[in-house]
């Protein structure tokens, strides 16, 4: 890899024992002086352009000056400098032929992508052969090679069982379009969906959507959309609430969507449950995800007698001291029995409690 604080340093000596300024250097090389600056803090190379400029002024190879001036004996790559003057060259076709007869390692090109542009880069790689770029290198170049390239390179492989790792590594950098194929392909079936929960953070909202409603429509197995629950939209989680209000999903389905459902959503789920439209057990599921307000609405109607006390103990731990001490104050005593009270002893302090049991013992008597 090539070290930048090496070769600024070395910019910089080659610079000093001419006796040129920042500036100076600057000025023969038709740049800023703040780009000469940045090359020799390490912070940037020269652009391909200025590079074989830049070795021509000091007496030197392009060679040498991304080696950082080491002898030839002991440099990693060797063919940089060749890559560097062919493509500013605008030889592409060249750089290309040197790689496929193995003159030049792909690692050198790799090593040089990052000041190529990518309509440089891409013109090597469209000539380079299928033998000689390997996946390895293709999730190498994926940041500098244009959209197109990489589309093309997708489609090439999207098949492949073996080189299902390179789409992965890809996705990052792929095309909109090219990630709706590959939705396509899922939904219809020539690819297995799994693969695509490997890519979902790249996948659009809309992207999503579309898998989830495939599943609704019964096309996809359930499991997918617990995979992709981060990255659905409000407006599909809503339409999920909602057909389980209607019974078209069932209540337990949701649950382990519960961490991303907003609070509106959950809350809703919470006054279905109290009509009996849902299941109270999915009140006891999303009890970690209701709100405040919520909470406090359940407290009151157990106080009022709607809700029967003993459904409340699985929410104890999120009630908080303000709906617990409502609870206790506005529970008749007929209706404390011991189970609810071991059930809520963990949660009140020590004089509520004794006064609980009192009653409660007095209540038996």
């Amino acid at each position: 890899m090539l070290d930048l604080r090496k070769i600024g340093a070395y910019i910089s000596k080659l610079r000093k024992d001419r006796d040129l300024t920042q500036l100076e250097l600057a000025d023969q090389l038709n740049v800023s002086h703040q780009a000469v600056s940045k090359w020799e803090r390490g912070d940037s190379l020269p652009d391909i352009g200025t590079l074989p400029q830049l070795a021509r002024l000091f007496g030197k190879t392009v060679d040498d000056i991304l080696n950082a001036g080491d002898h030839t004996e002991v440099r990693e790559h060797l063919h940089l400098g060749t890559i560097v003057e062919e493509i500013a060259e605008n030889k592409p076709e060249q750089v290309a032929e040197r790689v496929n007869a193995g003159e030049v390692e792909l690692e050198e090109l790799v090593e040089v992508a990052p000041f190529v542009k990518a309509s440089a880069l891409h013109k090597v790689t469209e000539r380079l052969d299928s033998s000689v770029l390997k996946v390895d290198v293709i999730l190498s170049l994926a940041p500098f090679l244009g959209t197109d390239t990489l589309d093309e390179l997708v489609r090439q492989v999207e098949g492949s069982e073996i080189l299902w790792d390179a789409i992965t590594g890809l996705a990052p950098f792929v095309s909109s379009d090219t990630l709706n194929r590959l939705v396509d392909k899922s939904i219809d079936g020539s690819l297995e969906v799994h693969r695509l929960v490997e890519i979902a953070p790249f996948l659009g909202r809309e992207q999503v959507d579309r898998l989830v409603q495939h599943v609704e429509e019964g096309g996809l197995s359930w499991h997918l959309v617990q995979e992709l629950a981060p990255f659905i939209s409000k407006e599909t989680l809503n339409r999920l609430v909602d057909r389980v209000v209607d019974g078209t999903i069932d209540a337990n389905r949701i649950i382990s969507l519960a961490p991303f459902l907003g609070r509106e959503q959950v809350d809703r789920l919470i006054l279905e449950a109290e009509e009996g439209s849902v299941s109270w057990n999915v009140v006891n599921e999303l009890a970690p995800f209701i709100s405040r307000e919520t909470l406090g609405r359940l407290a009151d109607r157990v106080v009022d007698g709607t809700i029967d006390a003993n459904r409340i103990i699985s929410l104890a731990p999120f009630l908080g001291r303000e709906n617990l001490e409502k609870l206790i104050a506005g529970v008749e005593i007929e209706h404390l029995s011991p189970d609810l009270l071991a059930s809520l002893a963990p949660f009140i302090d020590q004089g509520t409690l004794s006064r609980m049991v009192t009653n409660l013992l007095n209540k038996v008597k």
